[in-house]
């Protein structure tokens, strides 16, 4: 048996052939550019997991609204995009391409998947296969859908969506119901927090109104008290101005009755009678009388020491009163009488009882009152100025007028 042995030529063209096949595949990529959405909700807590021929690569939980992963050729991918209480939706991508097509590259390919919330009542088994397949088409000589896959299950993702829909416009309407009824909620709220408002503004005022009455009437009390206490302060005064008035004007009438009683008990110089008129004889001359001494002298001794005295008596020059015997006519003294008219007067007012008594005399008038109030105090005037009791009971009441001829008030 002989075998053909390969020239060396051949056998490096051969090498070169299969390296550089292995390095273009080594080489070769297929970039995808993806955008994720969760309808409802947001990025929070998603995350995009990746598959590479059945094994866990890698899980993306960041900058998942729009991503770009670069996938080896000659694989098989699958990229699950997953949030808890969401359906999970799974793409897979078949980077399986002919070696003659790698040198001319690929384009980016670029998809978007949107999640939507899990229906407990809603059959999604048809979410657990991949919802697209992209892989490489040789007739435009780049990745894209698979038709024919995504034929097969239309029918189910169209039904599932269907129902998903009939969910979502459901729980739209709840919500809208929700946000209506909310919104009749919270005007009915604000409407019953205004009217609480309302009546808490009109209870304050009321409350204000209350106090500022009490206020005013306490205010009011307070200011008539006030005025009472000033007025029986004045009243007080009054009754002690006019106590020291009627005091004084007492002790002053006592003083001028007391003068009047002295002058009165003074005795009355009454004049004698002239005494008759009696003619008086002048009386006689002295007589002479001689000095008997003198006659006879003696010339041998002296007889003077022994001459006996000679006593004589001289005549009065005063006339002795005459007796007259008979009765002294003393002078007539005349009482004159002086008529008193009196007139009394009784007046009843609401707040005082007053009397009035008024004495004439010889023309003269004096009037005198007496003045009791209701509330206990009782003065005394004659011709109007304060006088005391004792004088208006004296004057105005004394016994010596009981003789006095009456008067009617009309007289």
């Amino acid at each position: 048996m002989h075998f053909h042995r390969p020239s060396p030529l051949r056998s490096l063209s051969v090498a070169l052939a299969l390296f550089v096949s292995v390095l273009v595949f080594a080489q070769g990529k297929f970039t995808v550019n993806g955008r994720m959405k969760v309808e409802g909700s947001d990025l929070g807590a998603a995350r995009a997991v990746v598959y590479k021929d059945g094994q866990k690569e890698r899980t993306i939980t960041t900058g998942l609204s729009k991503f770009s992963l670069d996938l080896a050729l000659n694989a098989n991918y699958i990229i699950s995009f997953e949030k808890d209480g969401f359906v999970a939706k799974k793409i897979s991508f078949n980077t399986r391409v002919p070696a003659e097509a790698i040198s001319n590259g690929f384009t980016p390919f670029d998809f978007a998947v949107s999640l939507f919330k899990q229906y407990d009542d809603i059959n999604m088994v048809v979410f657990n296969q991949p919802v697209g397949v992209i892989r490489y088409e040789s007739g435009i000589g780049d990745f894209d859908y698979d038709t024919d896959y995504t034929k097969s299950i239309q029918s189910q993702l169209q039904q599932a969506l269907v129902q998903v829909e009939k969910k979502q416009k459901e729980e739209a309407a709840a919500a809208e119901d929700q946000t209506v009824r909310a919104k009749v909620e919270e005007k009915e709220k604000a409407r019953a927090e205004a009217e609480a408002q309302k009546q808490a503004a009109a209870q304050q005022t009321a409350q204000a109104k209350k106090d500022a009455e009490v206020k005013k009437q306490a205010e009011a009390e307070a200011e008539q008290a006030r005025q009472e206490t000033a007025r029986k302060e004045q009243e007080i005064a009054r009754r002690e101005v006019e106590r020291q008035a009627v005091e004084a004007q007492r002790v002053e009438e006592e003083r001028k009755a007391q003068l009047r009683t002295a002058e009165a008990l003074k005795p009355v110089p009454t004049t004698p009678p002239p005494a008759p008129t009696v003619k008086k004889e002048p009386p006689p001359p002295p007589r002479t009388q001689r000095n008997m001494l003198l006659a006879k002298a003696s010339e041998v001794q002296d007889t003077r020491r022994t001459a006996t005295p000679v006593t004589a008596e001289e005549a009065s020059r005063v006339a002795a009163a005459r007796l007259a015997a008979g009765d002294e006519d003393r002078p007539l003294v005349v009482v004159a009488t002086t008529e008193i008219i009196r007139t009394e007067e009784l007046i009843v007012e609401p707040s005082k009882v007053m009397t009035v008594v008024c004495l004439e005399t010889a023309g003269v008038k004096t009037e005198y009152r007496k003045i009791i109030h209701k509330w206990g105090g009782t003065f005394y005037f004659k011709d109007g100025k304060t006088c005391s009791q004792q004088i208006y009971e004296r004057e105005a009441l004394s016994e010596q007028l009981a003789g006095a001829s009456p008067r009617g008030k009309l007289d």
